[in-house]
């Protein structure tokens, strides 16, 4: 299979979220075409869906060494950057894409997100304001603005934002998902100090620490770990109240019996769901 050929199919594959597929498929074609950036691009994005940020900026590295000022390079460079939570790196290199290609929403896009990881959040809506004022063709644009807008407290913004990004793109799922988001956080909000504590929850959840995020694989560990726990103490309750019940004829109500059968069958469930 030519390689150009083998690029076009990992690109689908990477569009459907099958990054491993993806990566093996590219791994030996780096390997022997070491100076194929495309090549080395699609391993930075598949490495970055599959969590590993170090590796993706490896990739990502090579192919900025081979094309300088790339702004396809300097995108991946700075996604790898920020997922690591190295902020200041991912927004030089952000701003490098930028100043290549002025007004390109994408490269706009990326800038906004690095600074809303690095929880600079004005910066980055005025930002994003001014990119999508420009570029207002771009329904991905206006999702992060609105992203922006969110966390700085202005759900109105927000939800317009959404709604003229759906105008552009009636399917756009993160738009869908963030107007559900927004909506969900819209019923919680009563006053001016919950409005601000909700904002500042969301924005939250955009940042990055130092150090990127703890692996999906790792958090997946950690909360099956809590599940067999949680398991093992419900079953060790009602052995103990089964005991108590044939030993010593102790009374034990149906409700409590209930409970705790449910609980222990709910944790066993998502145990063997998340070590799988």
């Amino acid at each position: 299979m030519r390689n150009d050929v083998l690029l076009d199919r990992v690109g689908d594959l990477l569009h459907n979220g099958r990054a491993g597929q993806a990566a093996s498929l590219l791994t030996p074609v780096v390997g022997a075409e070491p100076e194929n950036v495309g090549a080395w691009l699609l391993l930075a994005r598949a490495r970055l869906q599959l969590g590993n940020p170090a590796q993706a900026l490896d990739a990502a590295r090579e192919a900025l060494h081979r094309e300088p000022r790339g702004v396809e390079a300097l995108y991946w460079v700075s996604a790898a950057y920020t997922a690591l939570g190295r902020h200041e790196l991912a927004l030089t290199a952000a701003a490098g894409a930028c100043a290549e290609e002025p007004g390109h929403p994408r490269l706009a896009e990326r800038h906004g997100r690095a600074l809303l990881a690095a929880g600079r959040t004005a910066e980055a809506e005025a930002l994003l304001s001014a990119a999508a004022e420009i570029a207002h063709y771009d329904a991905h644009l206006h999702v992060a603005h609105g992203t922006a807008l969110f966390a700085a407290a202005r759900p109105l913004s927000a939800r317009e934002a959404y709604g003229r990004a759906l105008q552009l793109d009636p399917g756009n799922a993160r738009a869908l998902t963030e107007l559900r988001r927004l909506a969900a956080v819209e019923s919680r909000i009563t006053d001016a100090a919950s409005l601000v504590q909700a904002a500042d929850a969301y924005a939250e959840t955009l940042r990055i620490p130092a150090g990127g995020r703890a692996p999906r694989a790792a958090r997946q560990g950690v909360a099956a770990h809590v599940s067999a726990v949680v398991f093992a103490v419900c079953l060790a309750a009602l052995l103990l109240l089964g005991l108590g019940i044939r030993v010593a004829g102790l009374t034990v109500p149906m409700p409590l019996l209930a409970t705790l059968i449910c609980a222990a069958g709910a944790a066993a469930c998502l145990t063997v769901r998340l070590r799988r």
